[in-house]
């Protein structure tokens, strides 16, 4: 079992390969949880093709920013959450934690009611919410196990889920039509329908990931890979991961007339051999689905509260899953799009902050970064307080404006009708956050981030009793306790 919390990973920890990162992100997303993102856009109105260039297009814009933002954890050695108190603060990075949840918090819960879809749909077992509760126990448990056991699942997972994804599209060739559409589009016209699918069943899935790389890509050594290797296997893992449940998603749906519900519209529709396929990647794809966000809440969670051990916090957040879980379940289709919408608002914001900040500096002071485990203050991540306002204050401005521009099936922003009425509530939220960000924080010259490579000394850090911590820096697999 994994005990490592947020601490910098030390090198002889880092034996991860890029390759291995991509297995994990493509491995977690292989399941009939990620094609309910497929399912939506087919809800919303469009066909085949729309869905496809919405998917695509959406996805590879999200990856432009979610690419590059697995360095933070490379660089740093932890959690891109922690990373990110390099830019808002060593308490700054709270915002970041939140907002990590909330997504991870909305993903489980949807990974989790599509297993118990699945089970019920097939099985015809009467009692869902024990389904989901056996289910929500199992993936528990493999979060509880960490990394390495997440790693080793999903490496499994990719040839269980493709036979599955394959056998599908045998199952249902024939009565797939690239024309059908299930009634007329939600929103006022097909540009606007289709940006709203852009974002549900594209550029939410790289974003949703963005406080969360740092969890994989920490176990990756700077010494024996480079950037390079990291962002590619990272953008080749979310595209695959991402895009192909979707677009199976999409072909499920339409084949099987899914208009108003999913898996059992799709279950009712199947031939019988298809059935078992069905249970055995909703359940097993779940498992994978489920276990890597909850992973990360359980850091997260660590994250905010040291004292707290990943375990206990991993525990906890499953709980409030499944509390989440059955407050939803009834509505979960416009929970689902409003939830993907909102969040993608208010990350997007984060993200372009945390871009901005990781290109201006590039490096990490592991120490100070960690200052807040020990209950210490200052360092070079201090700023005031521990928090870096105007970070934080370009933030709060880019996901306000973002949101007031925001356009679902159930909310329209009163901007929306200034941006022609359509929903760019995400370019807007990026530009106005990164533009101010930049404005209010003008790059200044720095000590250079020492090498943690080397031997050297810390600056001067406050401890809880008032003395400043000094002395010889020594190598950070030494220094930095788990």
């Amino acid at each position: 079992m994994e005990t490592h919390g947020v601490a910098s990973m030390p090198e002889h920890r880092r034996t991860t390969r890029p390759r291995t990162v991509a297995a994990v992100l493509a491995g977690s997303n292989l399941s009939l949880s990620a094609s309910v993102f497929g399912w939506l856009p087919v809800t919303y109105g469009l066909n085949w093709w729309q869905v496809v260039t919405a998917t695509i297009a959406g996805t590879v814009l999200g990856l432009l920013m979610a690419a590059p933002l697995a360095l933070l954890g490379y660089r740093s050695g932890t959690s891109s959450t922690v990373a990110s108190g390099a830019f808002f603060g060593v308490r700054g990075r709270l915002l970041s934690s939140a907002i990590g949840m909330v997504l991870s918090l909305g993903y489980v819960a949807v990974a989790v009611w599509t297993a118990g879809e699945a089970v019920v749909a097939v099985t015809g077992a009467g009692d869902q919410p024990l389904v989901h509760l056996a289910i929500a126990l199992a993936v528990t448990g493999l979060a509880v196990f960490g990394f390495d056991v997440l790693t080793r699942l999903n490496r499994w997972l990719i040839p269980v889920m493709a036979v599955t994804f394959t056998a599908g599209v045998a199952a249902f060739w024939d009565d797939f039509d690239v024309t059908w559409t299930a009634g007329p589009y939600v929103m006022d016209g097909a540009a606007g329908t289709w940006i709203l699918a852009l974002v549900t069943a594209g550029l939410s899935g790289p974003v949703a990931y963005v406080t969360m790389l740092g969890d994989f890509t920490r176990y990756v050594s700077p010494l024996r890979h480079r950037p390079g290797a990291v962002m590619a296997a990272t953008a080749a893992g979310l595209f695959c991961g991402l895009v192909v449940p979707a677009l199976f998603g999409a072909f499920l749906a339409i084949a099987a007339r899914a208009g108003d519900s999913y898996l059992p519209a799709v279950v009712a529709a199947a031939p019988g051999w298809y059935a078992p396929f069905i249970l055995a990647g909703g359940v097993l794809g779940s498992l994978g689905a489920a276990g890597v966000p909850l992973y990360n809440m359980g850091l997260e969670l660590h994250g905010m509260w040291p004292r707290l051990s990943r375990v206990a916090g991993t525990t906890l957040v499953a709980a409030a899953t499944l509390c989440l879980l059955f407050l939803g379940r009834h509505t979960m289709q416009d929970a689902v799009t409003g939830f993907v919408v909102v969040l993608t608002v208010i990350t997007v914001p984060w993200a372009v902050i945390a871009l901005i900040g990781h290109l201006r500096s590039g490096g990490y002071d592991v120490r100070d970064l960690q200052v807040h485990r020990k209950g210490g203050t200052g360092g070079r991540y201090w700023f005031t307080g521990g928090w870096n306002r105007p970070a934080l204050l370009a933030w709060l401005a880019g996901a306000a404006v973002g949101l007031l521009d925001a356009d679902s099936t159930f909310y329209t922003g009163p901007l929306v009708a200034l941006t022609g009425g359509y929903d760019v509530s995400y370019l807007l939220a990026g530009a106005l956050s990164g533009g101010l960000y930049v404005l209010l924080s003008p790059r200044r010259e720095q000590e250079p981030v020492p090498d943690w490579r080397q031997v050297y000394y810390w600056p001067a850090v406050r401890l809880p009793d008032g003395k400043a911590e000094t002395g010889e820096r020594q190598h950070a697999v030494a220094t930095l306790e788990p």
